[in-house]
């Protein structure tokens, strides 16, 4: 239960953070900014004593890190939600007949009696056993084994 008050508050902070619009130095410089930054700089310089060729491909480096780690980030909150999706739709296999894989790979079916949420997983109880919900194979209507 705290877990999923734990989610449901980390949606609302980050929902609320990303409305607000940052300013002065809490403001964080995207990759737009960066680029612009770059190409600016590059615009400017001293045509005679041009810069590194180093220098430069260390900010590109830089530019090109800065767009997988905001690609990373989309990627892990994308994951959250889904994962917060699971958790909210697992109550619903209550009383549903499923077909399982048990640890050894053998298909199990059974009626779901419980809904578990541990250790970030959440997991089915068919037959006293529990199931993680990514084994699930098969999902019918109808208790009774």
């Amino acid at each position: 239960m705290t877990k999923i008050a734990a989610t449901a508050a980390y949606r609302a902070n980050t929902s609320q953070q990303s409305s607000q619009k940052k300013t002065g130095a809490a403001q964080e410089l995207g990759k737009d900014a960066f680029l612009q930054l770059l190409v600016t700089q590059m615009r400017y310089q001293d045509p005679l004593n041009p810069q590194d060729n180093n220098a430069f491909l260390a900010q590109l480096a830089q530019f090109s890190a800065l767009e997988q780690m905001q690609n990373l980030n989309s990627t892990v909150e994308k994951l959250l939600a889904l994962q917060g999706d699971a958790r909210s739709l697992a109550p619903a296999y209550l009383g549903l007949l499923v077909t399982a894989l048990d640890e050894n790979g053998q298909e199990v079916k059974g009626t779901v009696t419980a809904v578990e949420f541990a250790g970030g997983q959440t997991r089915l109880v068919i037959n006293g056993k529990t199931f993680a919900l990514e084994n699930v194979l098969k999902v019918t209507k109808g208790g009774g084994a």
